[in-house]
């Protein structure tokens, strides 16, 4: 019989573990899974915002900077007075501008016609001031002619591409952004531009170091879909390319570009991986930047901007970098699962043991979930429960029912001068002499911290629950011992009585609260019913 019992029992623990295992295993995986993505998701959004705006502080520094050399007081006693010394001083502001920025490959000065008047080539950390049979005409480049027909605070932003020598491709490549302002003299007549060839390798290196945080690879696009920053250096400046024409993002993930292209920001999680993009309109930043600088750019604001200019910042996590977190928490399920079921095959009557003991324990948990763990009475939950009962009880059998609350006055003290220990030991105290000031048929509750209550469950008058009310307030003042030494407290009592003094649950437990409220503001030590009134004459 023993036997049998425990092959039933063995096999009843059997089944359940082995469905619990499948089934929580199963639970903790996609679970844990989802959580994962979930993390990564917010990780890579928080990263490609981190990096749009260190891209626009960039941009903003070399708006800044355009728009100071426009307004430079020695270019514009050059451009009145056509003092030749002034441009000397213009060189030596330019050499010290390249020297502290160091991502400047050019700044320079055109006039109206085109001419340069002034340039600085910084390379390398060295500066080169270039002179006068060397300065060129780019009266015919288009960021010539698009510059100098802006208005007076707009910005020119040249496309990303890689910088050109003699129509060849510089090795090794150095991506460039041009940046400049029309120039206007005293007079407010045009007479040329300022423009600043901007080493955009920082830019790009600026946003792989800012992404380091997340799981994903850093990617930069432009409207096209050509990778600026891309996966690796040959995947970079198809477009600059004549035999890399087809080298694109737009060409690699069809359907994410098309999703790219439809919204301003979003994530996707394609069989490709996790891809997650923000749109970036440079220009337009700039332009309400110069604004912000330049008062006299708001009447112009937006002219010579012909077409959106649109960046795609993007990151994408591989498949592999998706699956390896989930394909390792499966292995270790399945080893912590493999584990387990060979323990349950020659553990047979330690499990049938294990499954009486968690009866015991499920137990002891509805008497913790009743019962305050520090004094042994009922805790809130059950007090309301029997109030519950006692009050039905009343009134099938139209008798009264009394509650009251009990506040300590001076238990604060004591915790705080002898110690935790000590108040502990004063609330068991209290609830002993409480447990022993009415009947075993009332219930004594302690419903947190130093407030307690009693069900008086039949009470033959109010005067009968008052005069409860007041053993408890005279027990209580009374010098309680403790290991520590006796102290002294006191208490402020509140009674309340069905039916005179509500006919619900809510009536009782509110106005017994507020007669306890009462005795407090009284001065403590005193017991008040619910109609304000003193339960006992002095």
């Amino acid at each position: 019989m023993v036997i049998l019992r425990g092959v039933r029992i063995f096999l009843a623990l059997f089944t359940a573990v082995v469905l619990v295992l499948v089934g929580g295993g199963s639970l903790i995986y996609h679970i844990e899974k989802d959580n994962f993505l979930e993390r990564l998701k917010i990780t890579e959004a928080n990263s490609l915002e981190l990096q749009r705006v260190a891209i626009e502080r960039i941009l903003d520094r070399v708006v800044a900077d355009v728009l100071f050399l426009a307004e430079q007081n020695e270019l514009i006693m050059h451009l009145d007075t056509g003092d030749r010394r002034a441009v000397m001083d213009m060189e030596r502001e330019y050499l010290h501008l390249a020297a502290s920025r160091r991502d400047y490959d050019q700044i320079r000065f055109l006039n109206e016609q085109g001419v340069e008047q002034v340039r600085i080539n910084y390379r390398n950390g060295l500066g080169e001031v270039v002179p006068e049979s060397r300065l060129q005409d780019k009266s015919g480049r288009y960021y010539f002619e698009e510059t100098f027909a802006l208005n007076e605070g707009n910005i020119f932003l040249s496309p990303m591409d890689l910088n050109v020598e003699h129509g060849l491709i510089e090795q090794p490549a150095r991506p460039m952004l041009r940046i400049g302002t029309p120039v206007f003299d005293t007079y407010r007549r045009k007479r040329g531009i300022v423009l600043i060839n901007y080493n955009a390798q920082d830019l790009l290196d600026t946003i792989l170091w800012t992404g380091t945080t997340a799981e994903g690879l850093s990617l930069l696009l432009n409207c096209q879909g050509y990778w600026l920053l891309g996966p690796t250096p040959d995947d970079e400046w198809g477009f600059m390319y004549p035999g890399r024409k087809d080298v694109s993002f737009a060409n690699s993930f069809p359907a994410e570009w098309h999703s790219f292209k439809a919204g301003e920001q979003g994530q996707l999680l394609t069989e490709n991986g996790l891809f997650t993009f923000a749109k970036l309109h440079p220009l337009a930043h700039m332009q309400k930047f110069s604004i912000k600088l330049n008062a006299l750019a708001v009447a112009s604001a937006g002219a010579g901007v012909s077409a959106p200019y649109v960046w795609t910042l993007a990151s994408r996590v591989h498949p592999d970098v998706l699956n390896g977190p989930a394909n390792r928490l499966k292995l270790k399920l399945l080893g912590f699962g493999g584990a387990l079921f060979i323990i349950m095959n020659f553990g047979a009557w330690t499990l049938a043991m294990a499954v009486a003991r968690r009866r015991i324990y499920q137990d002891q948990l509805v008497e913790a979930a009743l019962f305050d763990a520090l004094t042994g009475l009922p805790n809130r939950k059950l007090f309301f429960d029997r109030l519950d009962s006692a009050m039905v009880s009343a009134e099938r059998y139209e008798r009264r029912l009394a509650l009251v609350y009990i506040d300590l006055d001076g238990f604060k003290a004591v915790n705080d001068t002898k110690g935790h220990d000590a108040g502990d030991e004063l609330l068991k105290r209290v609830s002993a002499i409480l447990t022993g000031s009415v009947r075993k048929s009332d219930t004594v509750s302690r419903l947190g911290g130093d407030e307690f209550a009693v069900i008086l469950s039949q009470v033959g008058s109010v005067q009968d629950a008052a005069l409860v009310g007041e053993k408890i307030v005279s027990e209580l003042r009374a010098p309680i011992a403790l290991k520590s030494g006796p102290v002294t407290i006191g208490a402020s009592v509140g009674v309340a009585v069905f039916p005179e003094h509500g006919h619900s649950e809510e009536d009782l437990i509110k106005k017994a609260d507020q007669a306890m409220y009462i005795s407090k503001n009284k001065g403590k030590n005193t017991c008040t019913l619910a109609d304000s009134s003193r339960c006992a004459d002095d």
